[in-house]
Protein backbone atom coordinates (compact mmCIF):
# COMPACT_ATOMS: atom_id res chain seq x y z
CA UNK A 1 0.00 0.00 0.00
CA UNK A 2 2.65 2.53 1.05
CA UNK A 3 4.88 1.65 -1.94
CA UNK A 4 2.17 2.77 -4.36
CA UNK A 5 1.44 5.89 -2.32
CA UNK A 6 5.17 6.76 -2.16
CA UNK A 7 5.52 6.66 -5.96
CA UNK A 8 2.47 8.89 -6.45
CA UNK A 9 3.62 11.47 -3.88
CA UNK A 10 7.25 11.62 -5.07
CA UNK A 11 6.07 12.34 -8.59
CA UNK A 12 3.79 15.15 -7.42
CA UNK A 13 5.48 16.90 -4.48
CA UNK A 14 8.85 18.66 -4.76
CA UNK A 15 9.14 19.77 -1.13
CA UNK A 16 10.56 17.76 1.75
CA UNK A 17 7.59 15.82 3.11
CA UNK A 18 6.60 12.64 4.91
CA UNK A 19 3.86 10.43 6.35
CA UNK A 20 3.90 9.32 10.01
CA UNK A 21 1.98 6.89 12.16
CA UNK A 22 0.59 7.91 15.56
CA UNK A 23 3.90 7.09 17.28
CA UNK A 24 5.86 9.38 15.00
CA UNK A 25 7.46 6.63 12.92
CA UNK A 26 8.19 7.74 9.35
CA UNK A 27 6.29 5.55 6.88
CA UNK A 28 7.00 7.56 3.73
CA UNK A 29 9.50 10.36 3.20
CA UNK A 30 10.97 12.22 0.27
CA UNK A 31 14.30 11.36 1.95
CA UNK A 32 13.94 7.57 1.93
CA UNK A 33 16.76 7.18 4.49
CA UNK A 34 14.32 8.60 7.06
CA UNK A 35 11.75 5.85 6.56
CA UNK A 36 11.46 3.60 9.59
CA UNK A 37 12.94 6.21 11.92
CA UNK A 38 11.02 8.11 14.59
CA UNK A 39 10.61 11.89 14.77
CA UNK A 40 12.04 13.01 18.12
CA UNK A 41 9.48 14.62 20.40
CA UNK A 42 6.57 13.87 18.07
CA UNK A 43 4.30 12.46 20.80
CA UNK A 44 4.74 15.67 22.81
CA UNK A 45 3.57 17.93 19.96
CA UNK A 46 0.54 20.07 20.76
CA UNK A 47 -1.85 20.09 17.81
CA UNK A 48 -4.18 23.06 17.57
CA UNK A 49 -7.91 23.02 16.74
CA UNK A 50 -6.96 23.18 13.06
CA UNK A 51 -5.03 19.91 13.41
CA UNK A 52 -1.64 21.57 12.84
CA UNK A 53 1.61 21.68 14.84
CA UNK A 54 5.04 23.23 14.17
CA UNK A 55 8.44 21.91 15.25
CA UNK A 56 11.98 21.98 13.89
CA UNK A 57 11.08 23.86 10.73
CA UNK A 58 8.40 21.28 9.87
CA UNK A 59 4.62 21.65 9.82
CA UNK A 60 2.66 18.59 10.93
CA UNK A 61 -0.97 17.96 10.00
CA UNK A 62 -3.35 15.37 11.44
CA UNK A 63 -5.26 13.32 8.86
CA UNK A 64 -8.94 13.36 9.77
CA UNK A 65 -10.47 9.93 9.18
CA UNK A 66 -12.35 7.05 10.73
CA UNK A 67 -9.35 4.71 10.52
CA UNK A 68 -8.39 2.81 13.66
CA UNK A 69 -4.74 3.75 12.92
CA UNK A 70 -4.02 7.49 13.10
CA UNK A 71 -1.81 9.12 10.48
CA UNK A 72 -0.02 12.46 10.10
CA UNK A 73 1.72 14.23 7.24
CA UNK A 74 4.52 16.78 7.50
CA UNK A 75 6.23 19.18 5.14
CA UNK A 76 9.19 21.55 5.44
CA UNK A 77 8.14 25.16 5.83
CA UNK A 78 9.69 27.10 2.95
CA UNK A 79 7.16 29.76 1.87
CA UNK A 80 3.63 31.05 2.27
CA UNK A 81 2.53 28.38 -0.20
CA UNK A 82 3.64 25.61 2.16
CA UNK A 83 0.31 25.49 3.99
CA UNK A 84 -1.60 25.11 0.73
CA UNK A 85 0.66 22.25 -0.37
CA UNK A 86 0.25 20.61 3.06
CA UNK A 87 -3.53 20.81 2.83
CA UNK A 88 -3.53 19.21 -0.62
CA UNK A 89 -1.10 16.54 0.62
CA UNK A 90 -3.34 15.81 3.61
CA UNK A 91 -6.48 15.42 1.49
CA UNK A 92 -4.72 13.27 -1.09
CA UNK A 93 -3.31 10.86 1.52
CA UNK A 94 -6.65 10.67 3.33
CA UNK A 95 -8.47 9.84 0.11
CA UNK A 96 -5.87 7.23 -0.87
CA UNK A 97 -6.03 5.51 2.52
CA UNK A 98 -9.82 5.50 2.52
CA UNK A 99 -9.97 3.94 -0.93
CA UNK A 100 -7.50 1.27 0.15
CA UNK A 101 -9.33 0.54 3.40
CA UNK A 102 -12.71 0.41 1.71
CA UNK A 103 -11.36 -2.09 -0.76
CA UNK A 104 -9.86 -4.36 1.86
CA UNK A 105 -12.02 -3.81 4.91
CA UNK A 106 -15.10 -5.93 5.67
CA UNK A 107 -16.65 -3.11 7.74
CA UNK A 108 -16.79 -0.78 4.74
CA UNK A 109 -18.07 -3.65 2.61
CA UNK A 110 -21.10 -4.03 4.85
CA UNK A 111 -21.58 -0.27 5.10
CA UNK A 112 -21.72 -0.04 1.31
CA UNK A 113 -24.12 -2.98 1.20
CA UNK A 114 -26.44 -1.24 3.65
CA UNK A 115 -26.30 1.93 1.56
CA UNK A 116 -27.19 -0.05 -1.59
CA UNK A 117 -23.93 0.97 -3.28
CA UNK A 118 -23.22 -2.44 -4.87
CA UNK A 119 -24.75 -4.16 -7.85
CA UNK A 120 -25.56 -7.83 -7.32
CA UNK A 121 -22.47 -8.93 -9.25
CA UNK A 122 -20.21 -6.56 -7.30
CA UNK A 123 -21.63 -7.83 -4.01
CA UNK A 124 -21.00 -11.45 -5.00
CA UNK A 125 -17.41 -10.73 -6.11
CA UNK A 126 -16.59 -8.77 -2.95
CA UNK A 127 -18.17 -11.39 -0.70
CA UNK A 128 -15.84 -13.97 -2.23
CA UNK A 129 -12.83 -11.82 -1.25
CA UNK A 130 -13.99 -11.73 2.38
CA UNK A 131 -15.17 -15.36 2.31
CA UNK A 132 -18.73 -14.34 3.19
CA UNK A 133 -21.61 -16.49 2.00
CA UNK A 134 -23.81 -14.63 -0.45
CA UNK A 135 -26.90 -16.76 0.13
CA UNK A 136 -27.95 -16.91 3.79
CA UNK A 137 -30.95 -15.80 5.84
CA UNK A 138 -30.12 -12.34 7.21
CA UNK A 139 -31.95 -9.36 8.69
CA UNK A 140 -30.88 -5.90 9.79
CA UNK A 141 -31.62 -4.42 13.20
CA UNK A 142 -31.31 -0.63 13.48
CA UNK A 143 -30.56 0.80 16.92
CA UNK A 144 -31.10 4.49 17.72
CA UNK A 145 -29.45 5.69 20.92
CA UNK A 146 -28.69 8.82 22.89
CA UNK A 147 -25.31 10.50 23.20
CA UNK A 148 -22.68 8.22 24.73
CA UNK A 149 -18.97 8.50 25.47
CA UNK A 150 -18.71 4.72 25.15
CA UNK A 151 -19.02 3.27 21.60
CA UNK A 152 -22.40 1.55 21.41
CA UNK A 153 -21.26 -0.58 18.47
CA UNK A 154 -18.50 -2.04 20.65
CA UNK A 155 -21.02 -2.82 23.38
CA UNK A 156 -23.24 -4.71 20.92
CA UNK A 157 -20.27 -6.80 19.79
CA UNK A 158 -19.53 -7.63 23.43
CA UNK A 159 -23.15 -8.63 24.09
CA UNK A 160 -22.92 -11.37 21.46
CA UNK A 161 -19.24 -12.48 21.45
CA UNK A 162 -20.09 -15.86 19.91
CA UNK A 163 -21.95 -14.40 16.93
CA UNK A 164 -18.93 -14.12 14.63
CA UNK A 165 -21.02 -13.99 11.45
CA UNK A 166 -23.00 -10.97 12.63
CA UNK A 167 -21.66 -7.50 11.82
CA UNK A 168 -22.05 -4.14 13.60
CA UNK A 169 -21.85 -0.96 11.51
CA UNK A 170 -21.98 2.67 12.72
CA UNK A 171 -24.29 4.52 10.31
CA UNK A 172 -23.98 7.86 12.13
CA UNK A 173 -23.25 9.22 15.60
CA UNK A 174 -26.54 7.89 17.04
CA UNK A 175 -27.44 5.01 14.73
CA UNK A 176 -26.03 1.49 14.60
CA UNK A 177 -26.95 -1.25 12.13
CA UNK A 178 -26.60 -4.85 13.32
CA UNK A 179 -26.56 -7.35 10.44
CA UNK A 180 -27.71 -10.71 11.79
CA UNK A 181 -27.10 -13.99 9.98
CA UNK A 182 -29.83 -16.26 11.25
CA UNK A 183 -29.21 -19.84 12.25
CA UNK A 184 -31.50 -22.65 11.05
CA UNK A 185 -33.54 -22.57 14.26
CA UNK A 186 -33.87 -18.75 14.37
CA UNK A 187 -36.71 -16.58 13.06
CA UNK A 188 -38.31 -13.20 13.75
CA UNK A 189 -38.74 -14.12 17.41
CA UNK A 190 -34.97 -14.51 17.68
CA UNK A 191 -34.55 -11.03 16.19
CA UNK A 192 -36.87 -9.57 18.83
CA UNK A 193 -34.82 -11.34 21.49
CA UNK A 194 -31.63 -9.75 20.10
CA UNK A 195 -33.32 -6.34 20.17
CA UNK A 196 -34.57 -6.71 23.72
CA UNK A 197 -31.12 -7.67 24.97
CA UNK A 198 -29.43 -4.82 23.08
CA UNK A 199 -31.89 -2.11 24.18
CA UNK A 200 -31.95 -3.29 27.81
CA UNK A 201 -28.14 -3.47 28.01
CA UNK A 202 -27.65 0.01 26.51
CA UNK A 203 -30.21 1.58 28.84
CA UNK A 204 -28.94 -0.22 31.95
CA UNK A 205 -25.18 -0.02 31.35
CA UNK A 206 -24.87 3.35 29.60
CA UNK A 207 -27.98 4.93 31.13
CA UNK A 208 -29.11 6.42 27.80
CA UNK A 209 -32.30 5.92 25.82
CA UNK A 210 -32.39 3.34 23.03
CA UNK A 211 -34.88 1.89 20.57
CA UNK A 212 -34.66 -0.67 17.78
CA UNK A 213 -36.26 -1.42 14.42
CA UNK A 214 -36.31 -4.87 12.83
CA UNK A 215 -36.12 -5.27 9.05
CA UNK A 216 -37.46 -8.15 6.99
CA UNK A 217 -35.49 -11.39 6.57
CA UNK A 218 -33.72 -11.58 3.18
CA UNK A 219 -31.83 -14.30 1.34
CA UNK A 220 -28.78 -12.63 -0.25
CA UNK A 221 -26.18 -10.02 0.67
CA UNK A 222 -27.40 -7.55 -1.93
CA UNK A 223 -30.86 -7.60 -0.34
CA UNK A 224 -29.75 -6.47 3.11
CA UNK A 225 -30.07 -2.83 1.99
CA UNK A 226 -33.85 -3.38 1.70
CA UNK A 227 -33.88 -4.97 5.17
CA UNK A 228 -32.02 -1.92 6.48
CA UNK A 229 -34.47 0.50 4.82
CA UNK A 230 -37.43 -1.43 6.22
CA UNK A 231 -35.88 -1.41 9.71
CA UNK A 232 -35.61 2.40 9.42
CA UNK A 233 -39.26 2.57 8.31
CA UNK A 234 -40.21 0.40 11.30
CA UNK A 235 -38.49 2.94 13.57
CA UNK A 236 -40.31 5.88 11.99
CA UNK A 237 -43.74 4.24 11.93
CA UNK A 238 -43.42 2.52 15.28
CA UNK A 239 -42.37 5.70 17.07
CA UNK A 240 -45.66 7.30 15.97
CA UNK A 241 -48.13 4.48 16.49
CA UNK A 242 -46.71 2.05 19.05
CA UNK A 243 -46.67 3.97 22.31
CA UNK A 244 -45.71 1.33 24.85
CA UNK A 245 -42.60 -0.27 23.33
CA UNK A 246 -39.14 0.68 22.10
CA UNK A 247 -38.83 -2.23 19.65
CA UNK A 248 -40.57 -2.03 16.28
CA UNK A 249 -40.88 -4.86 13.75
CA UNK A 250 -41.47 -3.99 10.10
CA UNK A 251 -43.43 -7.20 9.61
CA UNK A 252 -45.99 -6.40 12.33
CA UNK A 253 -46.66 -2.71 11.68
CA UNK A 254 -50.12 -3.52 10.29
CA UNK A 255 -52.37 -0.48 9.84
CA UNK A 256 -49.47 1.81 10.72
CA UNK A 257 -47.58 0.80 7.57
CA UNK A 258 -50.69 1.44 5.46
CA UNK A 259 -51.16 4.91 6.94
CA UNK A 260 -47.44 5.73 6.53
CA UNK A 261 -47.65 4.94 2.80
CA UNK A 262 -50.89 6.88 2.21
CA UNK A 263 -51.13 10.38 0.76
CA UNK A 264 -51.84 13.22 3.14
CA UNK A 265 -55.00 14.28 1.28
CA UNK A 266 -56.45 10.77 1.57
CA UNK A 267 -55.79 10.74 5.31
CA UNK A 268 -57.33 14.18 5.81
CA UNK A 269 -60.46 13.07 3.98
CA UNK A 270 -60.63 9.90 6.08
CA UNK A 271 -60.53 11.94 9.29
CA UNK A 272 -63.27 14.29 8.09
CA UNK A 273 -65.50 11.31 7.36
CA UNK A 274 -64.84 9.48 10.63
CA UNK A 275 -63.85 11.38 13.77
CA UNK A 276 -62.91 15.03 13.59
CA UNK A 277 -59.80 16.47 15.22
CA UNK A 278 -62.04 18.61 17.46
CA UNK A 279 -63.77 15.50 18.74
CA UNK A 280 -60.43 13.92 19.64
CA UNK A 281 -59.53 17.05 21.57
CA UNK A 282 -62.51 16.36 23.86
CA UNK A 283 -60.95 13.04 24.89
CA UNK A 284 -58.54 13.71 27.76
CA UNK A 285 -55.32 11.81 28.43
CA UNK A 286 -57.05 9.54 30.96
CA UNK A 287 -59.63 8.43 28.40
CA UNK A 288 -56.99 7.86 25.70
CA UNK A 289 -54.86 5.81 28.11
CA UNK A 290 -57.91 3.72 28.98
CA UNK A 291 -58.74 3.13 25.30
CA UNK A 292 -55.17 2.02 24.52
CA UNK A 293 -55.27 -0.45 27.37
CA UNK A 294 -58.68 -1.71 26.26
CA UNK A 295 -57.32 -2.39 22.76
CA UNK A 296 -54.16 -3.99 24.13
CA UNK A 297 -56.31 -6.41 26.16
CA UNK A 298 -58.40 -7.42 23.13
CA UNK A 299 -61.52 -5.44 24.16
CA UNK A 300 -61.78 -7.48 27.36
CA UNK A 301 -63.40 -5.27 30.02
CA UNK A 302 -62.53 -7.47 33.02
CA UNK A 303 -58.86 -7.86 32.02
CA UNK A 304 -58.47 -4.16 31.24
CA UNK A 305 -60.00 -3.15 34.57
CA UNK A 306 -57.70 -5.58 36.40
CA UNK A 307 -54.54 -4.36 34.69
CA UNK A 308 -55.45 -0.69 35.18
CA UNK A 309 -56.57 -1.24 38.80
CA UNK A 310 -59.98 0.21 37.95
CA UNK A 311 -63.46 -0.76 39.08
CA UNK A 312 -65.34 -2.38 36.21
CA UNK A 313 -68.05 0.30 36.36
CA UNK A 314 -65.44 3.06 36.05
CA UNK A 315 -64.06 1.45 32.90
CA UNK A 316 -67.55 1.04 31.42
CA UNK A 317 -68.29 4.70 32.19
CA UNK A 318 -65.19 5.80 30.26
CA UNK A 319 -66.04 3.60 27.29
CA UNK A 320 -69.57 5.00 27.23
CA UNK A 321 -68.15 8.53 27.37
CA UNK A 322 -66.17 7.77 24.20
CA UNK A 323 -69.39 6.46 22.60
CA UNK A 324 -71.25 9.65 23.55
CA UNK A 325 -68.57 11.89 22.00
CA UNK A 326 -67.77 9.86 18.88
CA UNK A 327 -70.80 7.66 18.26
CA UNK A 328 -68.57 4.57 18.37
CA UNK A 329 -69.08 1.78 20.90
CA UNK A 330 -65.61 0.35 21.50
CA UNK A 331 -67.11 -2.90 22.79
CA UNK A 332 -68.19 -3.53 19.20
CA UNK A 333 -65.34 -4.86 17.05
CA UNK A 334 -66.16 -2.82 13.93
CA UNK A 335 -66.49 0.40 15.95
CA UNK A 336 -63.23 -0.38 17.77
CA UNK A 337 -61.41 -0.81 14.43
CA UNK A 338 -62.86 2.46 13.14
CA UNK A 339 -61.78 4.34 16.27
CA UNK A 340 -58.27 2.87 16.27
CA UNK A 341 -57.71 3.66 12.60
CA UNK A 342 -58.95 7.23 13.06
CA UNK A 343 -56.80 7.74 16.14
CA UNK A 344 -53.70 6.42 14.36
CA UNK A 345 -54.34 8.70 11.39
CA UNK A 346 -54.79 11.64 13.76
CA UNK A 347 -51.45 10.85 15.48
CA UNK A 348 -49.68 10.59 12.12
CA UNK A 349 -51.16 13.85 10.86
CA UNK A 350 -50.05 15.60 14.06
CA UNK A 351 -46.53 14.31 13.44
CA UNK A 352 -46.56 15.52 9.82
CA UNK A 353 -47.81 18.96 10.83
CA UNK A 354 -45.08 19.28 13.47
CA UNK A 355 -42.37 18.53 10.92
CA UNK A 356 -43.63 21.07 8.36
Amino acid sequence: MFGTLRKKLLSAVDDYFGLLDEKGTVLICSDQDMEGQAIDGFEELAFGPNGLANAGGLIFSRINSEFAQKYFVFIKETSLETYKVLKILNLYVENFLRQHMEKHNKYFFYKKLLGNEFSENEAIKSSAVYKIRNEAARAVIVIKHGESEYPVSGMITNIFPDKKKNTVVDMDANTVAYVVELQKNEDSLALKSYCRKIVDTIEEELMISASAGIGNIVGTLCQISSSYQNACIAMSVGAIFEFETSIYDFNTLGIGKLIYNSEKKVLEEFLRESISKKTFELLDDEIIKTVRSFFKNNLNISETARRMYLHRNTLVYRIEKVQKLTGLDLRNFDDAVSFKAAYMVKCYMDKLNQSE
